[in-house]
């Protein structure tokens, strides 16, 4: 078995994807998020992304750090996340924001949104619900965005130089998100770098899942470790100001421990084959919400979740045969140009 299809990466990533639409849906309902499933101070939908971007710390800087070509970075962050962020955009914009708004009017700020991967908006969008957007979730794209870029001017100047940097700065960043008063950015600083309080925290678990791969010759998984970590972490749920640093530490030690040392699933070789968690995480709050607009305004939250986890996973499914692993393969015909001395940009049909 390769070393691809030997962890459950696969099989986290789907199980937070399917975590946040359980977790979104009594708040789309009622509009309280005190309804959503809690543990002690955080919710399902923040652990779910909190574990996200742990993983996407440890993989990205995995696939940076063994080939340290900057334009092939690029090109697989660029042809991962944006052609299926884009089509589903637009399937919002123009497929479903006519049918839930009753006086449709698109404006033009809409499009050049989505380079900065820019949630989708348009006004009076399913008028009378308490959550009125096309897709809310999307909002995190962003930042995932950023750390990417993060990723690759630490790389230049060199991950086992500054990997007590990197850590120390994690850490920082998540004790930074426990604290109360942090200002809200707005306008063009909003757009170029988000808001501090998303910033410390989202940046904190980043860089957390980077220090875990960092430091992988020094990290020792057992299930005897894995377990207290899991109890410490479920302690530190009822102390808001280092409930994120647990997370991070305890959290990404269970999480990298399960994706590492438990046996691999049958459901992460299924995921390597047929990556939906992406394809889940983008089309399960437009189907959960329009179920609840069209179909029944009093749905239980669990018909609810269940439903919109199976739809957004036909969804997923055709959006990784038709948009995804078409743009995906890209990568490697890039890689096939630039290795025999076309140039990138010259017009040259490649054949996958």
């Amino acid at each position: 078995m390769s070393a691809r299809c030997s962890n459950n990466f696969s099989s986290l990533r789907l199980l937070f994807a399917s975590a946040v639409i359980f977790s979104h849906s009594p708040s789309i309902l009622t509009g309280n998020e005190l309804l959503e499933p809690h543990i002690g101070r955080v919710t399902l939908g923040e652990l779910a992304v909190d574990g996200f971007f742990l993983v996407s710390g440890y993989l990205v800087t995995k696939s940076f750090d063994h080939d340290q070509n900057m334009g092939d970075f690029f090109s697989k962050r660029i042809l991962r996340i944006y052609p299926a962020f884009i089509v589903n955009t637009l399937i919002c914009l123009f497929v479903l924001a006519p049918m839930v708004t009753k006086n449709y009017h698109l404006s033009l700020q809409c499009l050049p949104r989505l380079l900065f991967l820019g949630h989708p908006r348009v006004d009076g969008v399913f008028e009378g619900m308490p959550m009125p957007d096309l897709n809310g979730p999307v909002w995190t794209l962003a930042y995932e965005f950023r750390c990417y870029i993060l990723v690759a001017v630490l790389g230049v100047v060199g991950f086992r130089n500054i990997r007590v940097a990197i850590a120390s700065g994690g850490v920082t960043l998540l004790l930074m998100s426990g604290l109360h008063g942090l200002p809200v950015s707005t306008g063009a600083v909003y757009v170029a770098l988000g808001s501090p309080p998303d910033i410390v925290r989202l940046f904190g678990m980043f860089a957390a899942g980077m220090s875990f791969y960092l430091w992988r010759e020094f990290v020792v998984y057992s299930h005897k470790a894995a377990a207290g970590a899991l109890c410490v972490l479920a302690l530190s749920f009822f102390a808001p100001t280092v409930v994120n640093l647990a997370i991070a530490a305890c959290g990404g030690y269970f999480v990298f421990w399960s994706a590492l040392k438990l046996p691999a699933l049958s459901l992460s070789r299924f995921g390597n084959r047929i990556d939906l968690s992406y394809g889940i995480y983008l089309y399960a709050w437009p189907l959960q919400m329009s179920i609840v607009y069209f179909l029944d305004r009093s749905i239980n939250p669990w018909t609810l979740s269940v439903t919109a986890l199976i739809g957004s996973a036909i969804a997923a499914y055709l959006s990784w045969i038709l948009v995804e692993k078409p743009f995906l393969r890209l990568k490697d015909g890039f890689k096939r140009r630039t290795a025999i001395g076309v140039p990138a940009g010259s017009g040259l049909a490649v054949r996958p």
